[in-house]
């Protein structure tokens, strides 16, 4: 686990020269997550929430405590607005996996800022700098996705590497759709280049070219999920089927 942080965010104290400006740490902490609907988080700075507010970049930095301090508390705002979303456990853990992968990819798709950040930043992805008594939301969503998967009865390992498999198909899945990098949404594209090409020469291409050139965000996400949770089912001790009908059905599966 990682190291005790101290916060460097401030209290909300008594502003030196905008008194009678309606801002907040809560406040400016939701606005730079609603630009993250449009823009990546590691562009969202002191400077650019000062412009969003018409306000100093003294004032921001002021209540926030500086650049980390407003990274950290945009991603705590989203993980507390994912866990909000978060469905319960219902006692079927395929069920429960599939629920819980479709809530964060939703969110992802919904703040393609988020993401973006994510994929690109190790630091604040998950454990936030948190003041006293204040609440890492990250850490929460962390328990409960462990919470999700451990319901599959597979042990600490297992469960870790599937916990790590899920998230990194949900993040990937997420960016590519967010940031529309999907083959279908090019599909115009890769037909007129690749048709050109001699099926004598690239007889592979052109067989999946159409289908290829047709693949959609949400079924590919879909179809790979659905791949996560039958090699768990194939890793879980309690399964019954033989080798060679679980590896039968994972292969249906990818059709």
């Amino acid at each position: 686990m990682a190291t005790e942080r101290k916060s460097k965010r401030r209290g909300p104290g008594r502003p030196a020269a905008n008194a009678g400006v309606p801002i907040g740490i809560d406040r400016i902490l939701e606005a730079a997550l609603v630009i993250c609907k449009r823009e990546p988080l590691q562009e969202v700075s002191v400077v650019r929430m000062a412009r969003e507010f018409g306000v100093t970049p003294a004032l921001v930095h002021y209540y926030l405590g500086g650049r980390d301090a407003l990274t950290s508390g945009v991603m705590n705002t989203f993980y507390r607005g994912l866990i909000v979303r978060l469905p319960s456990h219902t006692g079927d853990w395929r069920a429960d996996a599939r629920a819980m992968a479709l809530a964060i990819y939703r969110e992802y798709v919904k703040y393609p800022g988020i993401v973006a950040y994510v994929v690109s930043h190790n630091r604040y992805r998950l454990l936030q700098d948190v003041s006293e008594g204040e609440t890492d939301y990250g850490i929460l969503f962390f328990e409960r996705l462990a919470s999700c998967i451990r319901q599959a009865g597979l042990d600490a390992r297992r469960t870790a590497m599937f916990m790590h498999l899920l998230l990194q198909h949900v993040l990937t899945s997420g960016h590519q759709k967010a940031h529309h990098q999907l083959p279908g949404d090019h599909q115009a594209f890769l037909v007129s280049r690749l048709r050109t090409l001699d099926v004598s020469e690239r007889p592979n291409v052109q067989f999946v070219l159409e289908s290829f050139a047709s693949l959609n965000a949400d079924h590919a996400f879909e179809t790979g999920l659905d791949l996560l949770i039958q090699g768990m089912e194939d890793a879980c001790p309690r399964s019954g089927s033989a080798p060679q009908t679980r590896h039968r059905k994972l292969a249906e599966t990818a059709r």
